[in-house]
């Protein structure tokens, strides 16, 4: 088997870790996932690996190891000068440095995240960013600007793709909507209902706001 079919393998084995509530197994699944996507020499896989593991160490509540993987992931997409990776990465930092209570951090975070898919035209995710920033708002007393804010996205957006529709779970696990776990085999399905390609840290005190 190809190294990049035993990273694919070893990235599945750690999604359904992921799904059965197994974070320290699925850390170990997308670390080796990543180790094997860089024998491979592919780039993008090791972008989704470190993501996915930095997702999981949100989950985990180890900032440190988050931020270094978010992190190396964001160099790696500057590199290859992928922007979409970029704004969804930029998002999980923005989601973590919510999490921890940093409120100026996470917001210079959405920004940039909100920035990179205005420029590649992803209005799904641009909208999801959006969102996240209003309840950011929400939280440190700026209800008429979150109000303003927030009006787009509430009136949804019709020409979404089965993939954007799909990829909004990256910014809403904390109300339950990127940078986490990928499914590299996400396919386009229109139901809106499926298994998001990126999956976020759920923040129990986002309820309150939804």
């Amino acid at each position: 088997m190809e190294q990049r079919d035993q990273a694919r393998d070893a990235h599945d084995t750690g999604m359904d870790a992921y799904r059965a509530g197994e974070y320290e197994q699925a850390l170990e699944a997308f670390a080796r996932a990543r180790s094997l996507f860089m024998q491979a020499g592919d780039r993008t896989g090791e972008i989704e690996a470190l993501g996915s593991m930095g997702a999981i160490s949100i989950e985990l509540e180890d900032w440190d190891q988050a931020r270094q993987s978010l992190d190396g992931a964001l160099l790696l997409a500057q590199e290859q000068g992928d922007l979409s990776n970029q704004g969804k990465l930029l998002g999980n930092l923005g989601m973590m440095y919510a999490r921890q209570g940093e409120t100026e951090k996470a917001a210079e975070a959405y920004e940039k995240a909100i920035a990179m898919f205005q420029e590649t035209g992803e209005r799904g995710y641009e909208k999801d960013v959006a969102r996240q920033m209003s309840k950011l708002k929400l939280k440190k007393g700026k209800f008429l600007q979150a109000l303003e804010d927030y009006q787009p996205d509430l009136e949804g957006d019709a020409n979404a793709s089965g993939a954007q529709k799909m990829a909004r779970k990256l910014f809403r696990l904390l109300g339950r909507g990127t940078t986490g776990p990928v499914d590299l085999d996400a396919g386009e399905d229109e139901d809106d209902d499926g298994e998001g390609k990126w999956i976020e840290a759920e923040d129990p005190k986002e309820s309150e706001l939804d």
